[in-house]
């Protein structure tokens, strides 16, 4: 199921990742071939054996068991990476300290041989090479002086490098298009979660929570759509008073209020076509506007509701608790032209008359009789 889900997302965003994908890849070449300085690195490696002219036979096997122990040769490799020696090779060469930095010495024993790998890296393949010898050969010269039964000699000297180890755009750009479809996924489903969250928030301010139906201010939006989008059209517009239930209201549970609420909503919407309106006009009011229908039709489908929401409606399962809803409706119809305020105005008007005389639905024109 949660695969499905991320399926679904990936689906529906995958502009996103490939924008994201394409956005690293590019950015990537860019900094590899135009912002980064290219570094190269240039390898020398020596080879550590016992001095077979200063040592006899039975001395030679007692200084390969020391060869074995590790521990001169890793002297060797200290020694050779060292600041003494660096610095002395650079005065030997003439260079500035200062310009050297910008350059990286690098010392490895290898494993299971008396190898000593000894790398330099810097931005100019030239001064590489010539460092990782000149310093190499100044650490043999050094170690010569000072041990006499280990040689340390050149095994490979350092040869000029022609292809940067820094940057790899080809690799870069593999790693960048994985990292920016992980970041695209990753960016896809921040949107989904996202636009899920707003169209939650969305739907909480369309809808009543009490009766279910369409709040008053989303209920508003769509009838000035329907006014703007048919002008010339009749429609009615209503309002519906529960005054069964006015007297008590502000005393009702709020488990009693979304009961009677929703019932009202349900029962609007069922009676109702499919395009006519219910909104949550106010705490006992509903909002319906019927397109193209004219004021005589909304007054009889009217009455016909309002006789199926005055039956007794039980709160409770044992019947035990009901109400009389007693609606009064005040309708206004629309022959073309009129605004949203005054049919409201003409409602709420034709609704004072139904609340006041034996007529419990009202219907007031907008245009005068005539």
């Amino acid at each position: 199921m949660e695969m499905r889900f991320y399926l679904r997302i990936i689906r529906k965003g995958w502009w996103l990742i490939l924008i994201a994908a394409l956005v690293a890849v590019n950015f990537s070449l860019v900094y590899s071939y135009y912002l980064t300085r290219p570094t190269y690195e240039a390898v020398a490696r020596f080879i550590v054996s016992p001095n077979v002219q200063n040592i006899d036979s039975r001395d030679l096997v007692n200084s390969l068991a020391t060869l074995d122990k590790r521990s001169v040769i890793s002297t060797y490799a200290e020694v050779l990476n060292s600041h003494e020696i660096i610095d002395k090779t650079l005065n030997l060469l003439g260079v500035d300290p200062v310009q050297f930095k910008a350059y990286t010495t690098y010392v490895t024993v290898l494993p299971d041989a008396n190898i000593i790998r000894f790398s330099v890296q810097g931005p100019n393949p030239q001064a590489t090479a010539t460092f990782a010898n000149a310093i190499g050969q100044n650490a043999i010269d050094f170690i010569g002086d000072l041990y006499v039964i280990y040689n340390i000699e050149f095994l490979d000297q350092a040869l000029v490098p022609s292809v940067p180890i820094q940057p790899q755009p080809l690799q870069n750009a593999g790693l960048a298009l994985l990292a920016g479809l992980i970041f695209g996924v990753g960016l896809a489903i921040f949107r989904d979660q996202l636009s899920s969250t707003l169209d939650r928030l969305g739907q909480r301010n369309m809808i009543d929570y009490e009766s279910l139906a369409f709040s008053r201010s989303y209920f508003e939006r769509r009838v000035r759509q329907e006014l703007s989008s048919q002008p010339d059209n009749v429609l009615t517009f209503g309002i519906i008073h529960l005054n069964g239930i006015q007297d008590f209201y502000d005393s009702l549970p709020q488990a009693y209020i979304n009961k009677i609420m929703r019932h009202v909503a349900e029962t609007l919407k069922y009676q109702l076509r499919g395009n006519d309106i219910v909104g949550r006009w106010s705490n006992l009011e509903f909002g319906i506007l019927l397109p193209s229908t004219d004021g005589a039709s909304a007054e009889g489908r009217m009455m016909r509701i309002r006789d199926v929401l005055n039956q007794p409606f039980s709160l409770e399962a044992d019947h035990e608790m009901e109400v009389l809803l007693d609606l009064r409706i005040g309708l206004a119809d629309r022959q073309g032209g009129e605004s949203l305020a005054l049919l409201v105005e003409q409602s709420e008007k034709a609704l004072d008359v139904a609340m006041q005389s034996d007529g419990k639905v009202y219907l007031y024109k907008v245009r005068p009789f005539g």
